[in-house]
This record gives C-alpha cells, structure tokens and sequence, in this order.
C-alpha cells in the first residue's frame, strides 16, 4: 500500500514560475521515444552483444557527468563515477561495508600500535595482476608514492599531512617517504607522523592499489587531464580486482568482463557496462524498457519509479545531511535562543513530505553515522507557536529586534531548493522572521561564506567516518569552520588521540549535545537514498545497494555474487 503524501502544491503555494519549474523536473514521457539519444546511437552497444553470454550482462547508467571526471580512472579520489568502475577492476587494503565494518580484501589482517601511529598490514599471497603479474606490497607503497607526486594532482590531505615525510615528499624537498615502505614482499608499514585514531578507515578504503611494474613508468604529464588518451587503454587500467577492463568510449561506455582468477572466487556476471543514457528522463525510459539494471533513483522519478512492474525500488538511509550555518557571531543571531526559535520554527517533516517525496527526516546532529549518533538529542519538532515564545524572551532581554531581516544563502540550483527556501521563508513569516532569500553559485557562493555575509547558509554536510569532521573543530577563519566553541575544539581533539572506541564515542557524545544545545549549525535533513534494481538481477544485496551512494569508501559490494536470470 502507497502512502499517500501532499504534492508540492498542496504543501506551499508559490510563484506561478516556480510552480512550472516543479512541473518540468517531474514531468516524464509518458511512452518512449522511437529514436534514442545521439549520444547512445553514436555509441557501439556492447551490453546488447553481450547479452545472450554465459553469466549474462549487468547495465549500469554513468553516475556524474562524464566531461567532469574520468568515467574509470583507477586512482585516489577522482570523483564519484571513477569510483564505481575501479572499485571493480582494483583492489584495496581491506573493504568497508554499509556498518562501516572491516572485511580483509588485499590485507588479511592489520595491526595498529598502542599509539596509533604505526599501520601494519599483512597481505595475501595468492593475489595477481589482470596481465598475471604477482601485487607485492611494493605495488602498495608504489601506489603510495604515486598518489603523493604532486604533478599528479591527486593530492590526498590525509596522506600528505599524516605520513611520516608526506608533506616534504609531496612538496619536492625529498625523494624519500619514510612512513611507507614494505619490510617484506607481504607486509606493508605506514608510520604517521602523530596518533591519528582510525587514520587507516578513513585513508586506505579508497585507495585502488595499482601495478607498480606499470606505473613506475608512466610520466605524470601523460596522465594528469581527466581525459587523458592513457586512460582509455587496457593497460592503465589493469587492476586486481573480480573485474577486467575491456574498452570505453569517452561520453559512452565503459565495459568490464570477469576476472577468472580472481583470488576471491570468480564472478558469476561475465560482463558489466556503465553507459551513458543521457539525461534522468531517458534513463528512466531505460530503466523502464529493462536496459538498465541499477539506477540510482533521481527525486523527481521516484514515485513513477515505484509503478514500474520490472523493478524493485530499494530505500536507502544515507551518511548525509543538508545543514544551515548560523552566524552566531552576528549580533542578529547572537542569542542562541533565537537559533533555536529558527529551528522549532520550521516544519522539516512537512518539507520532507511534501517536497522530497518522503526521501528524507528531520535530522538534529552533525554526525551522521547512526552507530555513532547520540540518544536523547533535543528534535526540534515543528513547534511555532515555541518559537515565538522564545522569540519573545530575547525581544525583551534586548537580543532580538523584529526589524531584523535575516540573509538566507544557498547554492543548489534546481527548482525543488526554490521552493525548499520558499517553504522555510514562509515558516519563518508565520513566526515573525523576515528573511530575504538568494541564491549563490560558484565563487560567489565561497566569497559570501569566507566573508561571513549571511545569516543562514545552506550546504551538503558529508563524511564518512567521525574523524574527519576536524574541519568544523579548527582554528581556521571563522566562517570556514562554523563552531569557535574551544571547549567543543578541545573535546574534538581529545577523539583523534582517544585509541579505546568507547570513549571516543562518549566524547563524540558530549560534543553532540553541546551543538544541539547552541546551534552555530543547524542540522537540517537527512536524505534516503532509492535504487531501482531490475527484478531479474540476484545478489545486489544491502551493502551492494549502499555501495550506490558511497563508492568511494565502501567497497564491500558483493560484486563476485551479482547475477541475472533470463
């Protein structure tokens, strides 16, 4: 049974453009087209080839657009849809699943000292290279040493600034990275520089280990653009993992094939192609004709998504939330009473359901891995007639002046955040907060938050382990780091040299409440991520789907028991 929600209409009357924006964004064909995309037609279609071969062929749609990132680069951090196709062809130290939960991958096991500043790891014997070649750790602290060459342009803060010699390594004083190096053909050892608590959850899950025999050749100038001619031939692209490169087409495909020695058992799929359908719309109509498998379900098509016969929509709670920055510094904004008037008086699970179809809840703290998330936070619960109350109590003590009209920012460009905004400028209205709205791109979006020229700057908040949420705890400029509180800064400093799990948690515990209680941010919502997945498709588990929306940490997919019937 659907549950029934109110239509954006329904939920906010707006501007007679706005409400044609909503319109267009949700509007779908209501049949297919004759003709496909130029860019599929111009495209050869190697799943249709592949189709009727044992093991049969898995079609994924690109995720980000290919004229920003390389569709498949095989190396740190290059943007999403790199990710997805290397976390198949390439192999990591140890695989993070949807708990965040350690699965040994080229690494058996691990070991961190007392001080956590000393990483080591034992890899497995029986790995090889696509063209037969052994990994050894050479080709682990080879990878190392590429990703740390600053013509690259990799740049990877985590390493450079916690390696023993990173920072000297990658600025050109020296050739030598003492924190990297391989005692033996199967031990590799990082030495950081200081204790850096879950250094190795946050640094090593995303590192694709690459063929050392392959890229102590290659020349940094030959590499470094996103399109790169190299990067669309096999042998830059020979990895360790379950899946084997076979071929791409920049803005079309890309197509991998099974790798039979695979050291984890060889995949039931045969063939797997990421292809470019073109915009949502068309990839819906592939979704819907059965071209696609695995889609990641855009808002707007979610509920048409839902009436499709050939698919199960799966729902997904994501590691990220939207948040407001409150300039607390602001004599507007001084009064923590008043932020927290802001909060109560905003109906977040109204926007939720009439704006987001339900993809997404209330959310009330900066951290979003929910094992670590605190009990008993205050939830802000739409409350006005709360707001106006304490509205009032500031009013009187001299700290709100209703005159005040406060600078809402935000930099998402489509028409569901102008009505977002709208919606919240109206709940604001209806508690006496008059705000005025704008939106920001590009440098201007940056300028306005470095200068501090708002009251309320909405942004995506994202990480994936609590360790890296130091950017909101540092002594940089104000408005880079949203909390000055050096109570809050001191417990935050405590975490990364905290090695018992459980008082870290505690300290994390405390700090939550802290911001719950003042708001120098207000935490805003927490998304739900849908994926479609075709029915004839077996194996796409829970942590396959989560994979979905983190393919740059989580690469326990369970990529080696995909399959698909008929």
């Amino acid at each position: 049974m659907k549950k029934s929600r109110l239509s954006r209409r329904d939920f906010l009357s707006v501007s007679a453009t706005a409400a044609a924006g909503v319109m267009l964004t949700a509007c779908v064909p209501a049949v297919a087209p004759t003709d496909e995309p130029a860019a599929m037609a111009e495209a050869e279609a190697p799943a249709e080839e592949a189709a009727a071969m044992d093991g049969g062929t898995m079609t994924f749609s690109t995720g980000s657009p290919w004229g920003t990132f390389s569709p498949f680069r095989p190396t740190y951090q290059y943007g999403y849809s790199s990710n997805t196709p290397a976390m198949l062809t390439h192999s990591r130290l140890f695989d993070l699943d949807r708990n965040n939960d350690t699965h040994p991958n080229l690494a058996t096991e691990w070991e961190v000292s007392d001080d956590a500043t000393v990483y080591t790891f034992k890899l497995r014997e029986d790995a090889r290279w696509h063209d037969g070649e052994p990994v050894t750790a050479n080709d682990v602290v080879s990878t190392v040493r590429f990703i740390l060459t600053q013509a690259t342009n990799i740049n990877p803060r985590r390493w450079i600034s916690a390696l023993k010699g990173g920072q000297d390594f990658y600025d050109g004083v020296t050739d030598e990275l003492p924190g990297a190096y391989a005692p033996d053909d199967f031990t590799v050892v990082f030495e950081l520089e200081e204790t850096n608590v879950g250094w190795h959850l946050s640094a090593t899950t995303d590192l694709q280990i690459l063929p050392a025999h392959i890229f102590d050749g290659v020349a940094p100038e030959d590499i470094v653009e996103h399109h790169a001619p190299a990067w669309y031939t096999p042998e830059l692209n020979i990895g360790s993992g379950p899946f084997k490169f076979v071929r791409a087409e920049r803005d079309q495909f890309v197509e991998l094939v099974r790798n039979d020695d695979y050291y984890g058992g060889a995949p039931k799929l045969e063939r797997i192609i990421f292809k470019n359908f073109g915009a949502a719309d068309t990839q819906f109509i592939a979704l819907q004709k059965g071209e696609l498998d695995v889609w990641n379900v855009p808002q707007d098509f979610y509920e048409q998504s839902l009436e499709l016969d050939n698919v199960d929509v799966h729902l997904v709670n994501r590691n990220y939330i939207r948040v407001f920055l409150l300039n607390y510094e602001s004599p507007v904004l001084a009064d923590k009473r008043v932020r927290q008037a802001l909060a109560y008086a905003i109906d977040r699970e109204g926007i939720c359901e009439g704006l987001y179809s339900g993809l997404c809840v209330p959310y009330n703290s900066y951290m979003e891995m929910r094992p670590w998330l605190a009990d008993g936070l205050n939830e802000y619960e739409y409350n006005p007639e709360k707001a106006k109350e304490l509205l009032a109590a500031a009013e009187a003590d001299g700290t709100w002046d209703p005159s005040n009209v406060l600078r809402v920012n935000w930099y998402y460009s489509d028409a569901l955040h102008q009505d977002i905004m709208a919606a919240i400028q109206q709940n604001l209205k209806a508690v006496g907060v008059e705000t005025q709205l704008q939106y920001l791109e590009g440098t201007s979006a940056v300028e306005t938050q470095s200068a501090c020229e708002f009251e309320m700057y909405y942004q995506g908040w994202g990480f994936s382990f609590p360790e890296q949420y130091n950017s909101f705890f540092t002594d940089a400029e104000r408005c880079r780091t949203p909390w000055g509180d050096p109570d809050a800064q001191a417990l935050f400093n405590q975490t990364a040299t905290t090695v018992d799990l459980e008082e870290r948690m505690a300290i994390h515990e405390q700090i939550q409440r802290r911001l719950n209680d003042e708001l120098p941010m207000m935490p805003f919502l927490q998304f739900i991520g849908p994926v479609a997945v075709n029915k004839r498709v077996q194996g796409f588990n829970e942590d396959a789907l989560w994979n979905r929306y983190y393919p740059w940490s989580n690469g326990f997919a369970n990529a080696v028991n995909w399959s698909v019937s008929g």
